[in-house]
């Protein structure tokens, strides 16, 4: 793999550009800008059609002695807030 991005790379700079000059070659590295996904967004969101969703905190431990119709108002997911939704785009975009 390497070899062939190293053989286009000398190719592109044996080239002459319009004015007849060789171009030089400062960098056989090939770079693009990736953000990068927040991991514990990750973990946490799933992407929908056109929100997030999560599930509802509360459930895990110290639930004795609560009513079961308060447990089960914890269960489930819940879908991000609008005011939420720019921020996590910008945690999860590739999601």
């Amino acid at each position: 793999m390497f070899s062939t991005i190293f053989q286009s790379v000398l190719n592109l700079s044996s080239k002459t550009s319009i004015m007849g000059s060789r171009s030089p070659v400062t960098s056989l590295i090939l770079s693009r800008n990736l953000m990068k996904t927040h991991k514990g967004a990750a973990k946490r969101w799933r992407k929908t059609a056109n929100s997030f969703k999560r599930g509802k905190a509360g459930r895990n431990h110290g639930n004795a002695g609560w009513s079961r119709n308060s447990l089960k108002s914890l269960s489930g997911r819940s879908l991000a807030d609008a005011s939420h939704i720019q921020r996590l785009k910008r945690l999860l975009p590739y999601h």
